[in-house]
């Protein structure tokens, strides 16, 4: 089974939030917006040792109880068997419920369907006290059917097989917490269908590679190595045989020192103590104990040997990923075999899945990574989601927190699940919020301002479509303030051009001018970031009288933006700017003819471009005209005009920060 969302509540910043999870979700927003905290409360609930202090509780008011609920799907046929009075459909919702208000801490629960007006009874204490409220229930009409009990456990039965008749009056409520949980304790079931392993931030990988106790070169040792050896038949044979010899030789009876020293003893106590004498007997012999050999690990890199702590981070960071994978693993074959589910012969082999379903966290997987090998590892993770390599698990699910545009991507949005942090009640900290952009309504959008031409978008036939738009500067987007979408690079240098000139560091402010290689490819971009609420401006060249322009490009893209259609429309809204024609034609007919010419002409010397139609369609060029004509005192009105509406769309506190 997988994990299918994650509801979390009262937990740090995350007063109420769900995130629903697929194969592969990606936690992106600024720091301290919850995507540690998200982490850290999946781990919460896998963790049966876990436990919460008074600054984990939203604004540290214990009063409330901390919800960590993990809902899971594509049950199999003996987890449907084991949940089954739990399901909802095909998914099951588990709850752990930490308090500091005196009550059990870290229970599980099941929800199930329950008749609220039981819960007085169920909660009611001691079984007297139980029976006395079901005894008060079936006085009322509503209930005057329930059987008549002796006890509280029939009472309880009572109220379950009503529940099961009567579904339709019931809601999903917790379970009294002693079903569900990880250590085999009653009915806990969990453990053996889903682990979870999180690699945060920060962690030496030294010291899982180094023999000790609690470390985790040791514990994988002792499961999968150390285990084994201490089960071959000829260290067996070694053992016993020495053992055997040990005895004999150390059989007291054969041993005449001890007596001897007791004689010795005895002659001198008496001495001291006439009516006294020492009794000296040998100790139940103790087995020789036969320590095991320990590891030493390495790693080789560039044809070099040497120990953990000095390669670099990159590879120590790639080391604890590889060694943590392989322990959970080790440690579900060890719980397994114990629990009589396999023998020892069943065990897989090295290299074989070994787990039912590994839930993979990591914060920041591009740490010290340098960008190609940030790259690699996001692939890496992408197919280890899909099932495309092999890991240690049948089903790898993979979570991570990222700031990299390397680790997201415009063609697999719907994976990213963007934080942000919102007031909440005055004189409250801000609590955390999660937004997502679904494929099939980015797709429908799409196509009705298209005017519905053709068959439907689904989100088949839109993901091809995404490929378009992939520039070096689009993922950016996902981690920007404001973006601002442009049609090339020539219109993104002119545009941060003239910010620089108005004194705005646009990358201080957190936007993010997104080249989309041509006015066609503006709408996807627009449509996705929009919807997963990042302040989005559109800028593009109406084409009048350019050849094969066409009107309904203009019109389609005004309809996304809901402004009334014109054919060539032109001018600096709120949410978008169009040139009547092209960008430069006005800039030059704003700062002067003139002066644009000479200043391009200085550029295109500078810079060695002898050709003006190549010089225009390079983005430094546009730059430098846009910052000399500055100089020179002269600006355009329209592309000031852009910048200001940009930055106005920055949000301030309250909105996306």
């Amino acid at each position: 089974m997988i994990v299918k969302a994650l509801h979390v509540k009262n937990f740090r910043s995350v007063l109420d939030e769900r995130i629903d999870c697929d194969n592969l979700t990606v936690l992106v927003g600024r720091n301290g917006t919850g995507k540690s905290s998200f982490l850290r409360a999946m781990e919460l609930f896998y963790d049966p040792k876990a436990a919460v202090s008074a600054g984990d509780f939203y604004a540290e008011d214990t009063s409330k109880e901390i919800e960590i609920a993990v809902t899971f799907t594509d049950l199999g046929t003996e987890e449907k068997s084991l949940f089954a009075p739990y399901l909802d459909g095909n998914d099951l919702t588990v709850v752990r419920v930490f308090t500091l208000s005196g009550k059990k801490s870290g229970t599980y629960h099941g929800m199930r369907l329950q008749n609220a007006d039981f819960t007085p009874v169920r909660e009611a204490g001691g079984k007297r006290e139980i029976l006395a409220k079901y005894k008060e229930m079936r006085e009322q009409s509503t209930y005057s059917a329930l059987p008549v009990v002796k006890n509280a456990d029939d009472a309880l039965e009572a109220m379950r097989q009503w529940e099961t008749a009567n579904s339709s009056s019931c809601t999903k409520q917790r379970d009294d917490g002693q079903f569900f949980g990880f250590t085999e304790v009653g009915n806990g079931y969990l453990g053996r269908h889903t682990r979870f392993i999180h690699i945060p931030a920060v962690r030496d990988a030294s010291d899982d590679a180094t023999e000790g106790k609690g470390s985790c070169v040791t514990e994988i040792m002792d499961l999968v190595v150390r285990r084994t050896l201490a089960s071959r038949k000829e260290f067996i044979k070694l053992k016993d045989d020495t053992q055997k010899q040990y005895r004999e030789i150390m059989d007291p009876a054969k041993l005449t020192e001890l007596s001897g020293l007791q004689t010795q003893l005895s002659e001198t106590l008496r001495y001291y103590a006439p009516e006294a004498n020492v009794s000296m007997e040998w100790a139940k012999l103790v087995d020789i104990d036969f320590p095991l050999p320990k590891a030493e690990v390495k790693l080789h890199e560039d044809g070099y040997k040497s120990s953990v702590q000095r390669t670099g981070h990159g590879l120590q960071r790639a080391f604890i990923l590889t060694m943590l994978q392989h322990l959970v693993a080790a440690k579900g074959v060890e719980t397994a075999t114990e629990e009589g589910f396999a023998s020892e012969a069943e065990i897989p082999e090295q290299g074989e899945p070994q787990l039912p379903g590994l839930v993979l966290a990591i914060e920041e997987p591009e740490l010290y990574q340098h960008p190609s090998r940030q790259r690699h590892m996001a692939a890496v993770l992408l197919k280890l989601s899909q099932g495309a390599i092999p890991g240690v698990a049948k089903k790898t699910q993979v979570l991570y927190s990222t700031h990299s545009p390397l680790f997201v991507g415009l063609d697999r949005f719907e994976q990213i699940r963007l934080l942000r942090k919102t007031d909440h009640t005055a004189g409250k900290p801000r609590v955390t919020k999660a937004v997502r952009a679904e494929l099939d309504a980015v797709a429908e959008e799409i196509w009705m301002a298209g005017g519905k031409q053709g068959s439907k978008f689904t989100a088949d036939t839109l993901r091809p479509r995404l490929q378009a738009v992939m520039t070096p500067w689009v993922n950016e987007g996902f981690f920007a303030d404001v973006v601002v979408l442009v049609e090339g690079e020539d219109d993104r240098a002119a545009i941060l051009g003239t910010a620089a000139s108005m004194g705005q560091n646009f990358d201080s402010d957190g936007i993010s001018v997104i080249p989309c290689l041509g006015k066609n490819n503006l709408d996807r971009p627009l449509v996705i970031f929009r919807r997963l609420g990042i302040p989005t401006y559109v800028i593009w060249d109406s084409d009048k009288d350019e050849d094969g322009a066409n009107p309904e490009d203009n019109r389609r893209l005004l309809r996304l933006l809901d402004q009334p259609e014109e054919d060539w429309p032109c001018g600096v809204r709120d949410s978008h700017a169009c040139f009547k024609v092209k960008l430069e034609i006005t800039l030059e007919a704003e700062i002067g003819k003139d002066l644009f010419d000479r200043l391009l002409a200085n550029t295109q010397s500078q810079l060695g471009i002898p050709k003006k139609k190549d010089a225009l369609k390079n983005p430094v060029v546009l730059q430098r005209i846009v910052e000399k004509a500055s100089d020179n005192g002269k600006t355009s009105a329209t592309l000031k005009g852009i910048v200001e509406k940009i930055i106005a769309l920055k949000p301030q506190r309250g909105g996306r920060a």
